[in-house]
């Protein structure tokens, strides 16, 4: 199954937040997000809408913004 979750860590250098692309239950893609060129919700609008054009569908327990 290709499935796509969006993974947040706080960390001592700040927010960092990623979209981790799998396939059968493997990573197989990391989308990071530039934290100085796009806001939460334009990050997940955007990852979601090129991964979801490939095939992959969210994970369950994930929310959209």
């Amino acid at each position: 199954m290709k499935t796509y979750k969006f993974v947040c860590r706080s960390t001592r250098g700040g927010f960092t937040e990623w979209a981790s692309v799998c396939e059968d239950g493997k990573e197989v893609r990391r989308i990071d997000r530039d934290v100085t060129m796009e806001t939460v919700r334009q990050f997940r609008e955007r990852v979601g809408a090129e991964l979801e054009a490939e095939g992959y569908q969210m994970e369950e327990h994930q929310y959209t913004l």
